[in-house]
């Protein structure tokens, strides 16, 4: 009895404070989708946000028993109990450290964010949560075993990638002959998946979480083909290889005894297949002329930077910042594809004036130049992405608008943006050839990434962007969605959601050397 006068006390003096702490509303946005915000308190320096909002936010139910100050949180068929004062909770017999104690106001209780941001919460959620101090914005994504599938098109053969966790097993297994599942037993999905590749081997892909399982469903472009599933490190991957007809199927590499598996190692061939390996002479002979073909380099523009921010989000996201990770995760894309060479134009939250940015490219006689940004507009209805490639004559006034507004950094620069575009018109002039190839670089890229995002895709247009003007290689500009709207403002601060619009980008890339002659 003593106990229980002890806490309801303290719990009345919790919630009578209320001049040493006040009351904000914070963005809420779960696996890329701006949900109903949330209202926290800032107590001591530290934010507490409303426990009810935990349970929506994290797919779970909250429970509030005020006379006892015990907080109970269900997820997944677990619970999670907490008590008001404590900086303790507890799961089965498992304590958990909290930072900070659940604290009540106007007879609620608030958990601080400290303790939904650390690992140990993490783990028992399978969420990672950011919280951003300065947008005032909690940032939550599923963290699985299985990651996102990825989508690889090379010359007579397909792959199909899909990140794995240490200690993750899956099995291989045709579906008939129209298609092959990848199943991860026990699997835990950053969420359900599709695409479509359609290049004439594979047709499309679905991962989706079943009840103990995870199962990647990979369909053919025509039944009959044959198939290779294996493993990569460095991040771990799942791998399926899916080969055209008349195809060569590579032999397996051979393993060392100090590194042989301790089980068999996961490979299958399917569908019945006459051999059509070539001979070791013939390959041999080939090599030399395979040694000829130089690697492509490709160069990525994180736009903006530094002292300048770019446009700013609704709930102030940076487009700078947004740019830069996306940046970084194109390059990882690229880089696992294993063909192109990748530079990035800065990889920190550095200014580069615009002809800084075209003279790296220059430099390194780049093949390929992609420039990425976010759009932003007065009407906050405006959503999508789109591609720009160069052009005197922009498309439409809204694209003329924005190429005037990303040319403007030039001011800082110190520089007058109409002598400047004036001189970049002439040089312009003796790249038509040049300018050609952008368009249709553009018009690829377009359509890879609307196979793969979940937005509006405004198609491939043109505009007179100094940045591209002033690069010797085809170019295209990015603008991955608009900041000033919402809901893209939410996907923008996604991982997953940058994860796809690089995905899509790099396949653009990928279209576009094979029609070049650039991959074999």
């Amino acid at each position: 009895m003593k106990k229980l006068v002890l806490l309801t006390a303290a719990l009345w003096i919790l919630s009578a404070a209320p001049l040493r702490a006040r009351a904000e509303e914070i963005a809420v946005v779960v696996s890329g989708k701006a949900q109903e915000a949330a209202e926290s308190y800032r107590a001591g320096g530290k934010v507490y946000i409303d426990a009810k909002r935990v349970g929506a936010a994290y797919g779970g139910q909250v429970y509030w028993y005020a006379v006892s100050g015990r907080v109970q949180l269900s997820l997944r068929g677990r619970t999670l109990q907490l008590v008001a004062g404590s900086d303790k909770a507890l799961t089965g017999d498992r304590e958990l450290k909290m930072n900070d104690p659940v604290i009540v106001r106007a007879s609620r209780a608030f958990v601080p964010l400290s303790f939904l941001t650390g690992a140990e919460f993490a783990s028992w959620s399978g969420h990672q949560t950011r919280y951003d101090e300065r947008t005032k914005t909690l940032v939550v994504e599923k963290s699985g075993t299985v990651g996102s599938p990825r989508a690889f098109s090379y010359k007579g053969h397909t792959r199909i990638t899909l990140e794995l966790a240490p200690g993750a097993s899956y099995r291989a297994t045709a579906r008939g002959t129209g298609g092959v599942d990848l199943v991860v037993d026990f699997g835990v999905a950053e969420g359900d998946d599709k695409g479509t590749v359609d290049d004439g081997i594979v047709e499309s892909y679905t991962l989706k979480q079943e009840a103990k399982l995870v199962r990647l469903s990979v369909r053919f472009a025509e039944t009959g083909q044959r198939w290779r599933a294996s493993e990569m490190p460095d991040p771990r991957r799942a791998v399926l290889d899916v080969y055209a007809p008349g195809a060569p199927l590579p032999e397996q590499p051979a393993v060392a005894a100090e590194e042989a598996p301790k089980e068999p190692p996961k490979a299958v061939v399917a569908a019945p297949a006459a051999p059509v390996a070539k001979p070791a002479a013939k390959a041999k002979a080939e090599e030399p002329k395979a040694a000829l073909k130089r690697r492509r380099l490709i160069v990525i523009d994180p736009g903006h930077g530094g002292k300048d921010p770019g446009a700013t989000g609704v709930r102030g996201t940076r487009e700078k910042d947004v740019n830069l990770a996306a940046a970084l995760e194109l390059s990882r894309v690229l880089k696992e594809r294993g063909d192109f060479d990748v530079h990035l134009t800065r990889e920190e939250d550095v200014f580069l004036p615009l002809s800084e940015r075209s003279e790296i490219a220059n430099s390194r006689d780049a093949d390929l130049f992609v420039s990425l940004h976010c759009n932003a507009a007065g009407n906050k209805r405006e959503s999508g992405f789109e591609v720009y490639s160069v052009s005197e004559t922009a498309s439409d006034p809204a694209a003329e608008a924005l190429a005037a507004s990303e040319n403007a950094v030039l001011e800082l620069e110190g520089k007058n943006p109409q002598d400047e575009m004036a001189k970049m018109i002439l040089l312009a002039m003796t790249k038509t050839e040049m300018i050609n190839e952008s368009v249709a670089f553009a018009a690829l890229a377009a359509r890879t990434i609307g196979k793969r995002v979940d937005i509006e895709a405004r198609g491939a247009k043109q505009a007179g962007f100094y940045v591209l003007r002033g690069t010797h290689a085809p170019a295209i500009l990015v603008e991955m969605a608009f900041v000033s709207h919402a809901k893209d403002e939410a996907k923008l601060t996604s991982r997953r959601f940058r994860r796809t619009m690089a995905e899509g980008v790099a396949a653009g890339i990928a279209e576009y050397a094979k029609r070049q002659g650039w991959l074999e």
